[in-house]
């Protein structure tokens, strides 16, 4: 029998976020779709073009549904939570940042997506299986 290349820690902690996103995502993902003006009233976000915004529903939905398979096999999925840390902090530092230097931050606008990133970007990188990842485990 081949051993398991990470900890049960690994394990644990990636089947959490796993758990984290699929119950985050998929209402938000489907309420984006289904109720977009609802949505942006509820979280005080600003109008914007509807394909545009669907296009966030579909996704984080997407991170949802695949999620639950990587309850079943952790590994193997791993890079569905991988894509979500890199794509969340690009946002932070890309979109965030360069609203803030250009004086365009409103906080009152993304203050709810700030908050429910959070747990993504601390717990995704403290559950990704880095070396598996890079392919420096065997």
């Amino acid at each position: 029998m081949e051993e398991c290349p990470v900890s049960d820690f690994k394990l644990k902690a990636m089947k959490f976020q796993y758990r984290l996103t699929a119950l985050s995502t998929i209402p938000l993902g489907l309420a984006i779709i289904i109720f977009p003006g609802l949505v942006r009233k509820a979280f005080k976000m600003k109008e914007q073009d509807q394909a545009v915004f669907g296009i966030t529903g579909s996704v984080y939905l997407a991170f949802g549904l695949l999620s639950t398979r990587g309850l079943k096999e952790p590994l193997k999925w791993s890079p569905i939570l991988l894509l979500q840390f890199v794509y969340k902090v690009i946002w932070f530092t890309g979109v965030l940042g360069l609203m803030a230097k250009r004086g365009e931050f409103d906080l009152e606008s993304v203050q709810w997506l700030m908050i429910g990133f959070v747990p993504f970007v601390v717990g995704d990188p403290v559950a990704l299986p880095w070396k598996y990842l890079l392919g420096r485990e065997h």
